[in-house]
């Protein structure tokens, strides 16, 4: 009986510490949460202005729509350049299906003023909206252009990258990571990559003064793997 006895209170132990951990556990998953939550509310008040120079608040940027795509915007970053006619192509290919697409203008070094001038010049589509102090490039994390951002209909991000591998459309290795992860989210999957590597033009931010000119910094030899 004293082994049994013995048996039984170490049994009791360790289902209380384990009771214990399992609370810990819940309480830190917990925690996590409402830290994203908060997070998330935040990014989603970062007040934007649209071309007409009307303030709109990010929620209102991607509410309503099955899809948003955010486009880091410079007007004078060449990848930026080089990547025009697949931004237009994916402005009008998927806007019937509810899909939402914005240049978001956030480098200290151009005015929105020059930014619109220049996209006018170019016969440009995409509505750029202006992130005056960078405050949403640093939320996602985007530090170069043109960096992409996609968001699904709760506005939860859902992809962060690079459009592609650096191969023009229609060469048999190119590797459209922005299109698969939309398709994903259109047809509600997850089985594609949610990041990618990202190159481009750094972004300039107020708090360390402009840029030293804007050099896209895609390499010769663009990595042939997709993301995992």
């Amino acid at each position: 009986m004293r082994g049994l006895g013995s048996t039984w209170g170490f049994a009791m132990g360790i289902s209380r510490r384990s009771i214990v951990a399992t609370v810990l556990l819940a309480s830190v998953a917990a925690g996590c949460a409402s830290q994203e939550s908060a997070r998330r509310g935040q990014v989603d008040e970062v007040i934007l202005l649209t071309g007409e120079g009307n303030p709109v608040p990010l929620r209102e940027i991607w509410h309503g729509h099955r899809a948003t795509v955010l486009i880091f915007w410079s007007a004078n970053c060449p990848c930026v350049r080089r990547y025009q006619d697949r931004v237009e192509t994916l402005l009008e290919r998927y806007r019937a299906k509810g899909v939402a697409v914005f240049g978001v203008s956030s480098n200290a070094d151009e005015t929105f003023a020059e930014v619109k001038r220049v996209a006018s010049a170019r016969g440009i589509r995409l509505p750029i909206v202006r992130d005056e102090d960078g405050l949403l490039a640093q939320a996602f994390g985007a530090r170069s252009t043109p960096t992409v951002v996609m968001l699904d209909e709760r506005g939860e991000t859902r992809f962060a990258g690079w459009f592609d591998n650096e191969r023009t459309p229609g060469e048999p290795d190119r590797e459209p990571w922005l299109e698969l992860a939309l398709q994903g989210v259109l047809e509600n999957r997850s089985d594609f990559a949610t990041r990618s590597p990202v190159f481009g033009c750094t972004i300039a931010r107020r708090l360390f003064g402009a840029t030293q000119g804007h050099s896209c910094l895609a390499p010769n030899e663009p990595t042939k793997r997709s993301p995992q």
